[in-house]
C-alpha cells in the first residue's frame, strides 16, 4: 500500500523540485502552473533522484561534477524484493536438487 505519492517536477529535462501530491493529474497541473506549459510530473517514489538531476529517455540521471550522467537505479518495493528472493530461492533449490541427483 502506498501512503504518499511522490513526483518529480520536470522542466527542460531537469528535476526542478520533488513533491508529495494526492495524484498524478494534480502533480502535473502544479508542475505546469509553476514552471510553464512544457513542464510535467513524473512518479519518482522508487527512484532516489534529486533536484538538479536530469530526466530524459524515460529515466532519471545523476550528473557528476564533470557533467557525466549516471542512471538513477530503480529501488524495488518490499513486495517486489520478496518476489525476487523467492525466484532466486526456487532457482537455488532446483540447482541443489540437480547436483545431488534429485531432478
Amino acid at each position: 500500500m502506498i501512503v504518499h505519492q511522490v513526483y518529480a517536477e520536470i522542466c527542460d529535462d531537469t528535476v526542478q523540485n520533488i513533491m508529495v501530491c494526492d495524484n498524478y493529474e494534480m502533480a502535473n497541473y502544479i508542475s505546469r502552473v509553476t514552471y510553464g506549459d512544457q513542464a510535467f510530473a513524473v512518479d519518482c517514489l522508487q527512484y532516489p533522484c534529486s533536484i538538479g538531476d536530469k530526466y530524459h529517455s524515460g529515466r532519471f540521471w545523476h550528473i557528476d561534477e564533470e557533467g557525466n550522467e549516471t542512471e538513477v537505479v530503480y529501488v524495488p518495493t518490499a513486495a517486489e524484493e520478496v518476489q525476487i528472493l523467492r525466484g532466486e530461492t526456487d532457482d537455488l533449490t532446483l540447482a541443489m536438487a540437480a547436483m545431488i541427483g534429485g531432478v
